[in-house]
């Protein structure tokens, strides 16, 4: 980091009036500090049960296509060993987050984001639960200025409230969830073993899910936690929808974005959103304009598509006299059934598959009643995006939005990861939209605080109690 550099962040940063808060900065664990807590949490064997796992069933993935193995990252963190030790070291990070212009830094892992997917249910939860006594004990002494994130399993309901729980003794107040499981499909696991995770059920916890997942939505406020998801690109337990064994550039374009979008698809039609009104979601580096576009696609198909309007689609509201009469007058005999018994039947199709009107609400479980419902149930999501993000504008601009909805984009840097080459930059490449004006200072100051900090007093209103931007804060509330 050059001299220049921290001048210029220093300078940016003393011009603003408000703290910055990373939403989504990223550790880099180290391994054999890792090991030494995943043998001390599970025991003298478990380093090598987890080895063995890594072996049988890989969490990463490196390209098959006879498998039908999608092709992972290769060189996914920076090279620098300064930029990497700053964040493999919370101490050295400490140091730095002036020169870097950030003010609070929420830490998510690295390995936790592969963790949560092991196939093996002891070794997973013990992985997660290694992982986050390191992390909460490494950090400890810096938590004025950071906040480490626990890694959440979500394979059962269980699992996921007794990481929860133990994540909360250990002081930690950030919790990450995968997007969400793979499990296999049962009619397909049972004709062809061995399909599994290349074709796999995506179990977002909301909609369908093989479990019921308010227990842990519950825990969640009753442990004062907002709900963070973070996913990984390249993880063989965790699908993207695309598959190339070739090319990694093609399977992480829009991927975040991918399975982030079908959480929050999930929360929103299965009605999580709408039970728990007090409960905060992040959806993390992902962008906010995928989020745009489903606040619209909900909007119009809930327009045409909800009970009432099914009503214009109804086949038992078909003049069907009159539609032979245009057809044959407009269109020739060719246009009409000799058989006028089996055109009927045709035309009542709709009517055969779908007997029961409950059957056709499918905005039973969302609790949306009018389309303004959409905008309040958004009003509890929070979209990551890193410094360079141009969605940030597009979110923040109620004008083009459904319903005048203003998106709450969060500043998430993201460094560590390839994504940032330079982690000194990444001050300075989040006000270009301002620069470019884009963006107010007003803008700014929400995507770079007031979104931030909201994510996590709506959660916990102590959340930022004794820590270094306090005071701030509490004139943010007030």
């Amino acid at each position: 980091m050059t001299t220049e550099k921290v001048s210029q962040v220093r300078a940016l940063r003393d011009r603003l009036d408000h703290p910055v808060i990373d939403a989504d900065g990223h550790l880099i664990e180290p391994a054999p500090l890792f090991n030494e807590y995943l043998q001390k949490i599970g025991g003298g064997g478990m380093l090598e049960r987890y080895n063995r796992e890594l072996r049988e069933h890989p969490t990463g993935s490196r390209g098959n296509r006879e498998a039908g193995d999608m092709r992972g990252a290769w060189w996914g963190v920076v090279n620098d060993a300064y930029d990497l030790a700053t964040v493999m070291a919370p101490r050295l990070l400490y140091s730095r987050l002036n020169d870097l212009g950030v003010d609070f830094s929420i830490l998510y892992p690295t390995l936790g984001l592969a963790l949560p997917t092991i196939h093996d249910d002891e070794v997973r939860r013990i992985a997660c639960r290694a992982l986050n006594t390191m992390n909460a004990e490494i950090c400890g002494q810096f938590r004025d200025r950071i906040a480490p994130a626990a890694a959440i399993p979500m394979h059962t309901p269980d699992e996921a409230i007794a990481e929860l729980e133990y994540a909360a003794r250990l002081r930690l107040k950030v919790a990450m969830i995968p997007p969400g499981v793979a499990r296999p499909i049962p009619a397909l696991e049972h004709e062809h073993p061995g399909a599994f995770p290349n074709a796999a059920y995506f179990d977002c916890y909301g909609l369908d899910s093989f479990f019921d997942y308010d227990p842990v939505w519950r825990k969640f406020l009753e442990l004062k936690i907002a709900v963070t998801s973070h996913g990984g690109v390249g993880l063989r337990y965790l699908p993207l929808g695309r598959r190339s064994p070739t090319n990694y550039m093609f399977n992480h374009i829009g991927a975040h974005a991918y399975q982030q979008g079908e959480l929050c698809r999930s929360i929103v039609m299965g009605g999580v959103a709408t039970r728990f009104p007090k409960l905060a979601f992040g959806f993390l580096e992902c962008g906010a304009g995928w989020a745009c576009d489903l606040l619209h696609s909900l909007e119009e198909h809930w327009e045409k598509r909800n009970v009432a309007g099914l009503v214009n689609y109804d086949p038992s509201r078909l003049d069907r006299p009159r539609l032979h009469q245009l057809l044959a007058e407009y269109g020739g005999p060719e246009f009409i059934a000799k058989n006028s018994a089996r055109a009927v039947r045709a035309y009542d199709e709709g009517l055969e598959r779908h007997d029961r009107a409950a059957d056709r609400d499918e905005w039973a479980l969302t609790g949306v009643r009018e389309e303004h419902d959409f905008a309040r149930i958004f009003g509890n999501f929070y979209f990551g995006c890193e410094a360079d993000d141009l969605s940030v504008h597009r979110a923040l601009d109620a004008r083009a939005n459904p319903m005048r909805t203003r998106l709450q984009p969060i500043f998430s840097s993201d460094i560590g990861h390839w994504d940032v080459p330079d982690i000194s930059t990444v001050l300075l490449e989040s006000h270009r939209l301002v620069d470019k004006e884009l963006l107010t200072d007003a803008d700014y100051r929400d995507f770079v605080f007031t979104y931030p900090a909201q994510l996590h007093l709506k959660a916990d209103p102590e959340f930022f109690a004794g820590t270094a931007i306090a005071g701030a804060v509490a004139r943010l509330n007030a």
